[in-house]
């Protein structure tokens, strides 16, 4: 019996061991988890309450964790949104935007033309329209009387006036000098001119600022790219006012246009021989002159089909992104995409102008004194003048003045002779247009040793107004060996006169003047406001889809099991097209001057119906984070509710299991050590 109960006390220590150790293990979970224990099971009547409380913990942890990634973008709607608004508070408010462009400033004519014109601008009876260079040019009329001038005034934009004048006639003419530009930019503005002088062709130029613009100029700019930055705004992996199309860029340039470039044709056609050139896109064209130009609009369009602009529409390797256009010497290029741009520039390249000159007679008896004499009056001949015109060619534009005055010489007693001279007679001939068309026409019926040059055709004009004076004291002729020799004979014998001559080689100047118009000059009509699922036109995908719809979906966020709350704004909310398009009204305004307070307060009115419904999304918006800061509230307070709950019935007090622990442990270690002794038990000594 002994030995038997000596075998049940080592069972029993075996038990008590494996049982020590699960407490252990029991203790040490719950001291590391702080639960009683991970096993449901183990908390029978609780179980179904403890499930719930879980669920409810990570529902509720779910939506506090989306709403707290939700409110960075939240914020940044709150923070743009608000921006905008007062944005369009300022832009609509005269304090920080004049009410009109101010006074404009004309700076000094510069005139180019050795004295053959000279004209001034009359500020008082002027008004302008655009920012532009001006410039004034003058030829001999094709259709004018003699003395006649083609006046024309360009501003470079499109615009253009063209007068005749005769400062020589009489009655003087009326409203001659005042110029009305038509087309472009520039339409409707008054150049009103003072003409000092006007005898052969010209070119004068001035410059038109609204120096007080700038700073306006200034602030639209800015803010035109501050709101495209702001519309452009990126959180993270997605745009924010893209609507749901997350990785597609909102916006483009919200003031774009398409592209609008100007090139004005300004004088009249000359020499053979002479290059225009316009490069588009690095691609160069050019035309040379041949001298049967009946018109210089030729070089542009000519019903050969070699002109600039022919060239150009006919290029197509590739086509250009530009279309084109003549009127009136002016070649319009507007680019077929707004996101597109092109280059555009001119070119003339003349052959100069020729320095004809007035050379003394090879034969002047006194060439100190009488340059031109070649016989000396007496009582048996008459005096006679030669006037040599050196140069074959002319230019359209060149003028030639000669002037004869009777000379008396009156024999004074004890004084030396006294020389009297008639109030001269000054004779002019400026060479035009029509001159060419004549001088081609007479020559035609010539044999070929017998064309007349230019200046044989200048030289027979002058003769016929000398001898069309009947109170000339000479007749005029041409040198039989030398067409452009006037032979100038007394009708008198021992009757003297004085010559005197004179050429202005003012020449025709022709230029190509290439301008880019600025961004919604010539803009009439503004877009108005478009419904989804159209897109408005500064959408980046407006030019190759019209409709899409997810261009208009607002964010939307579900803060709770019955609560979804709308937080997003589309960059093509009406409010923000209203912005814009208030926007591209200033932008006008900037770039015509002369419809600046119109343009102004049109942009003004839609800026304020703007700063509203602005005021109203940005309203949405922060209704939208209040209902998500509510919904994080009740979801905080729900978690640490649940977490109190779940304590309640999982926790444990740490220090009391670390006391049971250590308890546990050294019993165990106490029934270790038992074991230990036992170890010498065997089935030998227990059988013995």
């Amino acid at each position: 019996m002994t030995r038997i109960s000596a075998y049940g006390s080592y069972i029993n220590t075996i038990r008590t061991l494996t049982g020590g150790q699960g407490t252990i293990d029991d203790l040490s979970a719950q001291l590391n988890t702080g639960k009683k224990s991970t096993d449901v099971s183990f908390y029978g009547t609780q179980s179904q309450r403890l499930l719930d409380l879980k669920s409810e913990l990570v529902r509720r942890q779910s939506y506090s964790q989306t709403i707290d990634q939700t409110m960075t973008r939240v914020k940044s709607y709150d923070k743009l949104m608000e921006r905008m608004a007062d944005m369009a508070t300022e832009l609509s408010s005269t304090t920080r935007l004049p009410q009109g462009p101010g006074a404009p400033r004309v700076s000094s004519v510069i005139n180019q033309s050795s004295g053959a014109m000279k004209v001034a601008v009359d500020l008082t009876n002027s008004s302008f329209k655009a920012e532009a260079t001006y410039t004034v040019t003058s030829t001999p009329s094709r259709s004018g009387p003699p003395g006649s001038f083609d006046v024309t005034v360009t501003d470079g934009l499109g615009g253009r006036a063209t007068n005749t004048i005769n400062l020589k006639q009489t009655p003087p003419q009326v409203d001659a000098d005042r110029f009305t530009i038509t087309g472009g930019a520039g339409d409707g503005a008054v150049i009103k001119l003072n003409i000092e002088s006007l005898e052969g062709s010209g070119m004068s130029s001035f410059d038109v600022s609204w120096p007080e613009l700038a700073s306006t100029r200034e602030v639209i700019r800015g803010m035109t790219v501050e709101l495209e930055s702001l519309l452009n705004e990126r959180v993270g992996d997605r745009y924010l006012f893209a609507g749901s199309r997350y990785n597609t860029k909102p916006v483009d340039d919200i003031v774009a246009a398409k592209q609008i470039n100007r090139v004005t044709l300004i004088g009249e056609h000359g020499d053979a021989g002479e290059t225009y050139e316009m490069v588009l896109n690095g691609k160069r064209f050019t035309y040379v002159t041949t001298g049967s130009e009946q018109s210089l609009d030729e070089v542009l369009t000519n019903g050969n089909g070699t002109g600039l602009v022919d060239q150009i529409k006919a290029y197509s390797d590739p086509p250009f992104n530009v279309t084109l256009s003549v009127a009136n010497g002016i070649v319009t290029a507007i680019g077929n995409d707004p996101k597109e741009k092109f280059t555009l520039t001119s070119q003339v390249y003349e052959n100069g102008t020729h320095a004809n000159t007035v050379v003394p007679a090879a034969n002047a008896i006194n060439a100190g004194n009488a340059p031109f004499t070649v016989q000396e009056a007496s009582e048996t001949q008459p005096q006679i003048d030669n006037v040599k015109l050196h140069g074959n060619e002319a230019d359209i534009g060149d003028v030639f003045n000669m002037s004869i005055g009777a000379r008396t010489i009156v024999q004074n007693e004890n004084a030396p002779p006294q020389v009297i001279i008639t109030p001269p007679t000054k004779y002019s001939y400026v060479v035009g247009p029509k001159d060419f068309d004549e001088l081609k026409t007479y020559n035609a019926t010539q044999p070929a040793d017998a064309q007349l040059s230019m200046s044989g055709f200048v030289a027979q004009k002058l003769v016929g107004q000398i001898n069309a004076n009947s109170t000339s004291p000479v007749t005029a002729s041409i040198d039989p060996t030398d067409e452009t020799n006037i032979v100038l004979t007394a009708k008198d014998n021992n009757s003297q006169f004085q010559t005197t001559a004179e050429i202005n080689n003012s020449g025709n100047q022709t230029k190509l003047i290439t301008n880019e118009i600025p961004p919604l000059a010539e803009q009439d009509s503004f877009e108005g406001i478009v419904d989804p699922p159209g897109l408005p036109f500064y959408d980046t995908q407006f030019q190759t889809s019209r409709d899409v719809s997810a261009a208009y979906d607002i964010a939307q966020l579900q803060v709770d099991d019955s609560l979804t709350t709308k937080y997003g704004v589309s960059s093509n909310d009406p409010a923000i097209q209203k912005l814009v398009s208030g926007l591209r009204r200033l932008t006008a305004a900037i770039s015509r001057p002369g419809d600046y307070s119109k343009l102004m307060e049109e942009g003004r009115n839609l800026l304020t119906d703007a700063q509203n419904q602005l005021r109203g999304v940005h309203a949405r918006v922060v209704n939208a984070a209040a209902i998500m800061d509510n919904a994080q509230t009740r979801h905080q307070d729900g978690i640490a509710k649940a977490q109190n709950e779940l304590a309640g019935i999982e926790g444990v007090d740490p220090n009391d299991v670390a006391v049971r622990l250590q308890s546990a442990m050294s019993t165990q270690q106490a029934s270790y050590t038992i074991a230990g002794r036992m170890q010498s038990l065997s089935l030998i000594n227990f059988l013995a």
